[in-house]
């Protein structure tokens, strides 16, 4: 299946460390690979329809920082292996990733577009136009509606997601997704597949905190949570609702 990684940090953070797990999963979710990292007041988004696994991840492309990053390798389920068809995807200020297979809405009244319209073939894409049309402008009850809307798509299968403005990431876990924190006392780190080891405090400010997110735990020895349900996540800490 597809696979997520997100962050949520109060710093800059690069993802080099994370690189190295999560392309692994590229191997067998070959279809392809992208990343949207918020950097002065725009998005910026690097993707190809092709294998993470096969690129050299010290290229200059992967050397990028940001608060919010929102990556994605894709094993294709609908729609063809494709740039426009490659996470994330970007509309004015939001960016959504999606791993799951939710075909079925594309055929349903309930779910009929009004006015936006997917630039590729993707279920994805078009769940996430569908959610930008259910908020609107009403950002203020933006994780009802995100909580509404998913307990619907979810209906016609998995429906793990991350959605972001470039300030809160959102987080939508549905049958696979995980998240942890990172902050002080940091302690060493160990990467699952890569069985690479660091010390998070040799390269961490005393003042960083950033949540990691992901379809599968990236490290062996960290205390991952499952992530269910829309959780909202700024500058490295979940926050709080009146309905959590």
């Amino acid at each position: 299946m597809c696979q997520l990684l997100g962050i949520s940090s109060n710093k800059k953070v690069d993802i080099q460390f994370s690189l190295r797990e999560f392309q692994h999963r590229g191997k067998v979710n070959y279809h392809g690979w992208g990343f949207a990292f918020y950097q002065g007041r725009d998005w910026k988004i690097i993707k190809e329809p092709l294998s993470l696994a096969e690129k050299d991840i010290k290229d200059e492309r992967f050397q990028f920082k940001s608060k919010i990053i929102i990556g994605h390798v894709r094993l294709a389920s609908c729609g063809s292996q494709s740039h426009l068809n490659t996470h994330p995807f970007k509309n004015n200020k939001w960016v959504f990733a999606h791993n799951g297979t939710v075909s079925g809405i594309m055929k349903e009244p309930q779910f009929a577009l009004a006015s936006l319209k997917p630039e590729g073939g993707t279920d994805s894409e078009y769940a996430f136009c569908y959610l930008l049309e259910k908020i609107g402008s009403g950002l203020e009850n933006i994780k009802e509606v995100l909580q509404a809307e998913a307990l619907k798509i979810r209906q016609y299968g998995n429906f793990n997601f991350l959605f972001s403005d470039g300030k809160t990431l959102f987080a939508h876990g549905d049958n696979s997704l995980y998240y942890v924190q990172r902050k002080a006392p940091f302690s060493e780190a160990t990467l699952k597949d890569e069985q690479y080891t660091i010390n998070l405090e040799e390269i961490k400010a005393p003042d960083e905190k950033a949540i990691l997110i992901a379809t599968e735990p990236l490290t062996a020895n960290e205390k991952w949570k499952r992530l269910q349900g829309i959780k909202i996540f700024r500058n490295g800490e979940v926050l709080k609702q009146k309905s959590d």
